[in-house]
């Protein structure tokens, strides 16, 4: 399986999974970086995604955390999560990270 279809597939059980586990506490859901650009990145295939949750929760952003490493393990990419919680979104939506993920980015939620 070539690099891009293991971290389309990882982005995508990912997504699907934590929209079951937490869907009412995700704002948004974002895919970005080589994952969605088709870079190559050779041995080390990575997929990052941005979270916005709804609130400041702790326990939902180590449980998807968990889970991101878990169907990373399963499809043979890394995963880098970046979490944030929805006021702190909105005040940074204009920093150069979080427009480049909107931008270049596929949003799931």
């Amino acid at each position: 399986m070539s690099d891009d279809a293991r971290q389309g597939d990882a982005a995508d059980a990912f997504a699907t999974r934590a929209r079951e586990t937490h869907g009412e506490s995700i704002r948004h859901l974002v895919v970005f970086g080589d994952a969605v650009r088709g870079g190559d990145r050779g041995v080390h295939t990575d997929v990052e995604v941005l979270l916005v949750l709804e609130d400041d929760d702790a326990v939902a952003e180590s449980e998807l955390e968990r889970l991101a490493e878990t169907v990373g393990l399963e499809h043979g990419v890394v995963f880098s999560v970046h979490v944030l919680p929805a006021g702190r979104f909105e005040a940074s939506e204009e920093h150069p990270f979080i427009r480049t993920a909107f931008e270049e980015g596929r949003a799931y939620v």
